[in-house]
């Protein structure tokens, strides 16, 4: 019998990082201090107007500021947890 001996030559790709700050547009979710309507809808995965009805029952952790409405996302997880 013979053998078949293979050689297999595998390439390792390295990581290079940048001291270049990302664009403000890719960052992540919990990247940002503080949430509009918008993010935690998108995190919560509910409708808008859900969320409208959530602060109108005063059921969600929010704060109201120039008429806008602003999360903290730490709140927010803590609230879908129960915790709050």
């Amino acid at each position: 019998m013979s053998e078949n001996n293979t050689k297999t030559d595998y390439k390792i790709k390295s990581t290079q990082y940048s001291d270049q700050q990302e664009p403000t547009g890719s960052l992540t979710l919990f990247n940002n201090l503080i949430w509009g309507i918008d993010e935690v809808s998108r995190f919560c995965n509910y409708a808008k107007g859900t969320i409208y009805n959530l602060v109108a029952a005063g059921d969600i952790p929010y704060r109201k500021k120039r008429g806008r409405l602003w999360f903290i996302p730490s709140e927010v997880l803590k609230w879908l947890k129960g915790e709050l």
